[in-house]
């Protein structure tokens, strides 16, 4: 019987073109249930756990979140002693928000301005430049000479030379110098007088250094500045300027210096870092004590040189009565000064802090009142006043008598074939 099944299956498959093998009918399909259970654990609770964390996490809030408070006034929270000091009084009055699963920040109350720094108006107190300044020789003896020494504080070994030279000299510190209250103490301890070398903006690209004024600064930008920096350095009698060809050509820019100095009852020394320099010529308009450098004693930074502008300096006394000088804190102007200084005053020359020569030069041409409002008043047109400009244009302006007539005869003055004589020059920044 099985063999006759085989045949007929056989001839079936010829008839059909089937390859000849073994045919046999498909078994019926059978379901492995654990293998699907499997997948459906595999893919079903990964879902069911991430459905159940949502429905943890994004359900009803808690009470205390859906409490709305009633509405409390900001003085009413601000004096409820339940209150914690470290919560904002605000946000007792807020009501609460709608919680959906991401909570929002709540924007922090501004922090209260910081109280603005009151500018310095007057300083009664402190007297002004003239108490800080060296009391001048009772008895003038020949021509005043101010030596002043800028950029100190930096160098402090060089600073402790330069004050150890017999005086009095004028010391200018760097506003950012380190311990500039200390170094300057010890320098007036000493017979020196003190000013503030200010950083101010210079032509080109160098960097006067940090707290520099610039021109495009605002005026209170300009005087807070000055006045940081005057704070510094209790003793100083005034400022010059370090650098700044640019900004002492700027009389907008200068006027908020000048009103600081003037509340605070300073003076102003022009270092002439520029030929177009307006510092000395706006501080007398505005009432500032102010004078102006007349000799650059190491624009070129060799002994034979320096020697030369100290000789210049001399005859610059000699024939005007008095002289400014500035050097820098150069070992070749520390060791010229070491050995002329002495020399110079046995010469006849008196050596003075920078404060005589400001009061000569006051006596000379009167200083006018003080401006007290931080720009100068408009100028009058009336017919008056441009009558009384004329007659005081027209006056004859009395010439300084020569304090040492026979130092003038020994170094006569030279005949300049033009341009301007040495001690008026000015170093290029």
């Amino acid at each position: 019987m099985a063999g006759n099944l085989a045949e007929s299956r056989a001839n079936r498959c010829n008839q059909r073109g089937m390859p000849l093998r073994s045919y046999r009918s498909p078994a019926p399909p059978t379901r492995n249930f654990a293998r699907d259970f499997g997948r459906a654990a595999l893919f079903g609770v990964p879902i069911a756990a991430a459905i159940a964390w949502g429905w943890v996490t994004m359900g009803a809030p808690d009470a205390a979140e859906t409490a709305v408070p009633a509405p409390v006034s900001l003085a009413a929270a601000a004096a409820d002693p339940a209150l914690p000091p470290s919560e904002p009084a605000h946000a007792r009055a807020e009501p609460a928000m709608p919680y959906y699963g991401i909570r929002a920040r709540l924007a922090a109350p501004p922090p209260a301005p910081a109280p603005e720094r009151a500018l310095p108006v007057a300083r009664p107190a402190d007297g002004g430049w003239e108490a800080r300044a060296v009391a001048p020789p009772a008895v003038r003896a020949g021509a005043y000479v101010a030596i002043v020494i800028d950029d100190l504080g930096m160098d402090r070994a060089r600073t402790a030379r330069l004050a150890a030279i017999p005086g009095p000299l004028t010391m200018a510190f760097l506003a950012y110098a380190p311990d500039i209250d200390g170094q300057s103490r010890e320098a007036r301890a000493r017979g020196h007088e003190i000013l503030l070398h200010m950083p101010m903006e210079p032509e080109g690209r160098d960097d006067p250094g940090p707290g520099a004024l610039r021109v495009n600064l605002s005026d209170d930008d300009i005087r807070a500045r000055t006045a940081a920096a005057l704070d510094r350095i209790p003793l100083a009698l005034g400022l010059n300027n370090h650098m700044g060809s640019r900004f002492t050509r700027d009389a907008r820019a200068l006027r908020p210096v000048m009103a600081e100095l003037s509340g605070r009852g300073l003076l102003f020394l022009d270092s002439r870092t520029s030929g177009g320099s307006v510092g000395a010529e706006l501080a007398r308009t505005l009432g500032v004590p102010s004078a102006a450098r007349d000799v650059f004693l190491d624009n070129e930074i060799d002994a034979r040189a320096i020697r030369a502008q100290l000789a210049e300096l001399e005859r610059v006394a000699s024939r005007r009565g008095s002289a400014i000088a500035i050097g820098h804190p150069h070992e070749a102007t520390i060791d010229a000064l070491a050995q002329f200084v002495p020399e110079m005053m046995a010469r006849g020359m008196q050596l003075v802090g920078v404060s005589a020569i400001v009061r000569q030069r006051m006596r000379e041409t009167p200083v006018p009142p003080p401006v007290a409002l931080d720009l100068p008043p408009p100028v009058s047109r009336t017919r008056e006043v441009v009558a009384a400009a004329n007659v005081a244009a027209q006056a004859p302006v009395a010439q300084p008598a020569r304090a040492n007539p026979a130092a003038a005869v020994a170094n006569p003055t030279p005949a300049w074939t033009g341009g301007e004589p040495p001690w008026k020059r000015f170093p290029t920044e």
